[in-house]
């Protein structure tokens, strides 16, 4: 599916147990008759905050396929946050644990994506592509007209995930990097 078949302008859910932060679990019903079961609240993207960091890096720290820095740390990602909060996305079952993150930028009409992670326990679920789907509609409305990411050799999901939402190999391009 091509991005421009994607409903980019609305927030994409997908059910599942997953949805806005809660304060608390709701209570256990006490026992009755089986009824039908209620349909599971979707999973929604909300803008990472800074208290969702310390979580977010926990995750990254446990993917290695997520390539994570760790000079990428909580100061460096809050600054972050202060001018883009919008492109990077988390996901938070209902007791508010982040399961599921994406971090994204921009400057100017360039967009680049550097990492998304789900939980081991919460992978093939679709969170990535609800964030990703998310993170794109927000790059549109930045007015950003390319976004580029790098996917490690051999990372068959992140690939699929990708080429899923519409982006493609560039051909005849190398990608290079240099800590400082």
């Amino acid at each position: 599916m091509s991005a421009a078949a994607l409903a980019l302008d609305e927030p994409h859910v997908l059910v599942g147990p997953y949805g806005p932060r809660t304060s608390a679990p709701a209570p256990a019903a006490p026992a009755a008759p089986a009824a039908p079961a209620a349909p599971a609240a979707p999973a929604l993207s909300e803008p990472m905050t800074a208290a969702d960091i310390p979580q977010v890096i926990e995750l990254l720290r446990a993917a290695p396929q997520a390539a994570y820095c760790e000079w990428e740390d909580e100061r460096l990602l809050s600054g972050h946050l202060a001018h883009s909060s919008d492109l990077c996305r988390v996901i938070r079952t209902p007791a508010g644990r982040v399961v599921a993150a994406l971090l994204a930028g921009s400057f100017g009409v360039r967009g680049s994506i550097s990492h998304a992670v789900v939980d081991p326990g919460h992978r093939r679920l679709g969170l990535a592509r609800v964030m990703a789907v998310d993170t794109l509609a927000a790059f549109r409305r930045r007015g950003v007209n390319r976004i580029f990411l790098a996917v490690l050799d051999g990372n068959e999901a992140a690939t699929a995930l990708w080429t899923g939402v519409g982006f493609r190999p560039a051909l005849g391009e190398r990608t290079f990097e240099c800590d400082l």
